[in-house]
């Protein structure tokens, strides 16, 4: 009898417990988890977010290379999140009418997390939880939502969707390595529980971020296996179809053609039918077999079962007019298209034949295409907004720049030097924003134009000076990098406190501690300066380390490699005649005053009219003065950089031709009878020697070591 009363004692608390979980599966449900999983659903749906609940209808598939990566290669790699996961984010303007539902979800859930912990609904909660932090992009979040739900339920049946979650969140975070580990990871547990729609979209995930990494073998790989190892002969109908799309759109169209006629010999729907028999045709059109291709889109324009997809079919027309070049055909169907230009085929051939025009500089006609195929949403909406924006700022810049010129002319001002300074800040302004938008279409040799343009025409005191040499040494930086490097260390030192001194400091391994009176690099900066022909900044440099740091055992060195300079580069003996003066006068015991002194004494004395050159005699020579009572010769004038106002900036001068009878400064002899010299004393000079204008136009300052010993080139 104990017995017996025991075990009606176990029977009925089994009944108790169980209908206590029953209980709270129903209460959770009917309460909580309902509404979570209707306000979801309606979220997705005014998305747009999922495949059943959208009709089904053809892709829209255009070649990578078609321009559809706006501004990059066909399979460069922007700095920017590819267009394929732009597409799975939420932009603020659709999320904004459902944020309220799913505020609603995340409290909801929480609710069902703390009151029924033990609910066969914890697992949905996690993931819909998760959903809703997704698409109000807060991935922290999502991604530990998803975690949870992998971690507490890992061959749940809602694991594969949170994997194939959490791989997005990953990429999206641009944490790529864990993003493809956590995809392979979704085909394995996708495949266990026989998820195939999952499957699908782990593969198109794995091709796109293979394609965005420019490797097609890992793009395609993925594709294969599953076809091998299916045997469901509509799921490989799909895959078979995703890989011909993956080929084509990767201008593989040999390829593209051959997995498109494998798709017909499965077991296809309607729509992956005719999307295969239409993209067939594109790839003939591709391949020159023009007449094939007709024949394909007559038989599909002709069949009752693609009545509603005669967009599709129109836009495949466009793009054979396009390819077999006739324009006037092109036009007159493009207009009547126009009533079609709701379906996405029509503004993707728009955008394909807006590049095309592109490529051919005829912007106009470009602009007027772009402008078509950027209302709808379709895969090149966002590019042919971008070209058609950067196009009509390249023409307002254009058209800004004539008007200025118009202006300008108006003045009569016979030079670019002689602008007033506000003038040419904005021609320098215009040049840099019209180098930009090349920049960015790519255009790199008319980026280059201008960038230069902006670099050699800003003058010191215009604010954006050291944006415009930033720009212009990053443009240069694999062709010129002497002068890449010399503009980075004027942008480190002389603009130090700006963004582009700071980057620049950076870039060349600068420290915070590092100042502008580091001499060596000072000169050294001058000597790569004069080597790619800059002698305005090669002058600067020498002349900051002179004037400013006479005590500098360089100093004389600098005088020296000045002097050397407007002799031997410039041929212009009169500057440099004025240097080899300064550096005897201030430094006559150095090595670089003694290797020049007899030479100065005889220029000097040549261009006081008392030395002969052919006798190498002195003619009618005064008595010396006395040094104390000379005019010291650095506080006189100094020399002018000839012709600066016809020279670039850049200083690309033409060399200006000197009598063949002189010979450099340096190497003529003191003439022995006529002229004592004593080098322990300052320079005996002729009480009329003349000495050439003034140098106060120089540039600025700048840097960086040279070994130059007296006599040889500095």
């Amino acid at each position: 009898m104990k017995h017996i009363s025991f075990s009606w004692i176990i029977l009925l608390s089994g009944l108790f417990m169980s209908g206590c979980h029953t209980y709270d599966n129903f209460t959770t449900y009917f309460n909580t988890y309902y509404n979570m999983d209707r306000l979801i659903w309606e979220t997705e749906y005014d998305f747009e977010g999922t495949e059943i609940m959208r009709r089904q209808k053809p892709r829209v598939l255009t070649p990578v290379d078609s321009g559809m990566r706006f501004g990059q290669d066909a399979f460069g790699k922007p700095a920017e999140l590819p267009q394929f996961m732009k597409d799975i984010m939420i932009e603020q303007s659709r999320l904004q009418p459902v944020k309220v539902k799913l505020d609603s979800v995340i409290i909801k859930g929480s609710k069902i997390l703390k009151q029924h912990p033990k609910s066969e609904y914890v697992e949905g909660t996690l993931l819909l939880m998760a959903k809703s932090f997704f698409y109000q992009s807060e991935w922290v979040s999502a991604e530990i939502k998803c975690s949870e739900l992998i971690d507490k339920f890992a061959l749940g049946d809602l694991s594969p969707d949170a994997h194939l979650l959490l791989s997005k969140i990953y990429l999206i975070q641009r944490k790529y390595a864990l993003g493809k580990t956590m995809l392979s990871r979704t085909a394995d547990i996708a495949w266990f529980k026989k998820r195939y729609d999952i499957l699908s979209e782990t593969f198109r995930f794995m091709a796109e971020q293979a394609i965005f990494e420019s490797n097609e073998d890992d793009a395609v790989r993925p594709y294969r296996q599953a076809i091998a190892q299916s045997d469901d002969g509509e799921i490989r109908a799909r895959w078979q179809l995703d890989l011909a799309s993956l080929y084509y759109r990767l201008g593989r169209f040999d390829k593209a053609l051959k997995e498109f006629d494998l798709v017909l010999d499965e077991s296809p729907e309607v729509t992956q039918e005719f999307e295969a028999e239409l993209y067939k045709s594109a790839c003939l059109m591709y391949m020159k077999r023009y007449d094939e291709a007709q024949q394909i889109l007559d038989d599909l324009d002709g069949n009752d079962n693609y009545k509603e997809y005669k967009a599709d079919i129109t836009g495949q027309r466009l793009r054979m007019l396009r390819l077999k070049g006739k324009k006037d055909e092109f036009n007159t169907l493009a207009k009547e298209a126009e009533k079609l230009a709701g379906f996405q085929a029509i503004p993707v051939a728009y955008f394909e034949n807006a590049m095309s025009l592109y490529k051919q500089g005829k912007y106009d006609e470009a602009k007027h295409y772009f402008a078509k195929s950027k209302t709808v949403k379709s895969p090149v909406m966002d590019a042919a907004g971008n070209y058609f924006g950067l196009i009509t700022e390249w023409s307002q810049k254009h058209e800004m720049l004539t008007l200025g010129k118009t202006i300008v002319d108006s003045m009569h001002i016979d030079s670019t030097e002689k602008y007033p300074d506000s003038v040419n800040a904005k021609f320098c302004y215009a040049h840099y924003q019209l180098a930009r938008i090349h920049d960015q279409l790519n255009n790199k040799d008319s980026a280059k134009i201008y960038y230069k343009l902006a670099y050699e025409t800003v003058r010191i005191n215009d604010t954006n000076r050291p944006q415009y040499f930033y720009s212009y040494q990053k443009m240069i930086r694999k062709e010129q990098p002497e002068l890449s490097d010399s503009l980075l260390e004027i942008l480190a030192y002389d603009y130090g406190k700006t963004e582009y001194g700071r980057e620049a400091r950076q870039i060349m391994g600068f420290t915070e501690a590092v100042t502008i009176d580091t001499l060596a690099e000072l000169y050294s900066s001058g000597i790569r300066f004069r080597k790619v022909s800059n002698y305005i900044l090669a002058a600067r440099q020498f002349n900051r380390i002179a004037e400013e740091y006479r005590d500098s055992p360089l100093a004389p060195k600098a005088l020296y490699s000045l002097g050397w300079m407007f002799e031997n580069n410039l041929m212009q003996t009169d500057s440099a005649l004025h240097y080899y003066r300064i550096l005897v006068e201030r430094y006559p015991q150095s090595e670089y005053a003694k290797d020049i002194r007899a030479g100065v004494e005889i220029g000097l004395a040549y261009k006081s009219g008392i030395y002969d050159v052919k006798s190498g005699k002195l003619i009618d020579r005064k008595p010396p003065i006395d040094s104390a009572n000379s005019q010291p010769s650095d506080s006189a004038s100094t020399p002018q950089l000839p012709n600066v106002d016809s020279q670039k900036q850049d200083n690309s001068r033409a060399i200006i031709q000197t009598d063949p009878q002189q010979e450099p400064l340096k190497n003529r002899k003191a003439p022995k009878k006529n002229m004592q010299l004593n080098p322990s004393q300052p320079m005996q000079l002729p009480a009329n020697a003349v000495l050439p204008g003034s140098l106060n136009t120089l540039p600025e300052q700048f840097n960086p070591q040279d070994t130059t010993n007296a006599g040889n080139p500095p």
